[in-house]
């Protein structure tokens, strides 16, 4: 390991993928992989979505451009919901006048 990252190595032996299937991440942009000295890295932050990633691929066999549109999807829920609140407690302040 270095620092904040994972080999890439590493990665495909804990999470036992296919390197194909990283790959694929990393093209649509899911995932960071990082070149550095002749080595390969995945950086920490992105191994929760990765581990999600890995469950909704091998789990419930959900293709990348699947696990992209539902990571989209998901972002946007987040982002509704979000506003959501805000806009609520907004309303409740009003009320409260």
């Amino acid at each position: 390991m270095n620092g904040n990252r994972l080999q890439y190595s590493e990665c495909l032996r804990i999470y036992e993928v296919e390197e194909s299937f990283i790959e694929s991440l990393h093209e649509v942009g899911l995932i960071r992989v990082i070149d550095q000295d002749e080595e390969r890295f995945i950086e920490f932050d992105d191994l929760s979505d990765l581990e999600q990633f890995i469950r909704w691929h091998y789990e419930m066999d959900i293709n990348v451009e699947g696990i992209d549109a539902l990571r989209h999807m998901l972002q946007r829920v987040r982002a509704l919901q979000s506003e959501i609140s805000q806009l609520r407690h907004e309303l409740q302040f009003y009320k409260s006048l």
